[in-house]
């Protein structure tokens, strides 16, 4: 049987078909570097003011360690309660952070289970390939586990978890111009 053109389902056309497959093809791959320590927030608000600054500060205080996988975030944050007969009280704030990693070389992957056997504080920058998108996740001792190789090449999910509020530990930035002050 010869290949046919496919019959969509009714409300989809295959200019919706392009569409979708034209976004896709526009979704960021992230790369992702890791710093020994953290940032204050006067580093933040100065690295992340342009592509430039990000640039300059990946190529001094940073390694790239690999990509992003397609699922590479989970996260989750509880709240703990205090509970008497009459009050509830709001207690400590927890926040568990995982990132998976892939593309990680030998070199890398025993360097990360390293610092993690060391509870060495790590940064991590998440950049877009076209540098106008980037996720810090800043000062946080991390546990690694690594499941696979293919072609020399592992895939690696880190783990941190922390307490108190993720102003400064957690932070999205998008839209970062190329150089500071556009």
């Amino acid at each position: 049987m010869p290949v046919q053109k496919p019959t969509l389902p009714t409300g989809l056309s295959s200019g919706d078909l392009a569409d979708l497959l034209n976004q896709i093809g526009k979704v960021d791959v992230y790369n992702i570097y890791a710093g020994v320590g953290s940032l204050t927030t006067a580093e933040i608000a100065s690295i992340f003011e342009s592509q430039a600054a990000i640039n300059t500060e990946l190529d001094s205080n940073f390694e790239e360690i690999g990509e992003l996988s397609e699922k590479p975030f989970k996260a989750e944050s509880k709240a703990e309660k205090l509970k008497t007969r009459h009050y509830q009280l709001e207690g400590k704030r927890t926040n568990v952070i995982t990132v998976t990693i892939v593309g990680i070389s030998e070199a890398k992957k025993n360097w990360l289970e390293d610092q993690s056997a060391g509870m060495t504080q790590l940064t991590f920058i998440a950049l877009s390939k076209d540098k106008t998108q980037a996720i810090l996740i800043n000062g946080c001792r991390w546990t690694v586990d690594w499941s696979g190789e293919a072609d020399g090449l592992y895939t690696q999910e880190v783990t941190t978890e922390f307490i108190g509020k993720t102003n400064e530990k957690v932070v999205f930035f998008n839209q970062i111009p190329e150089t500071a002050g556009v």
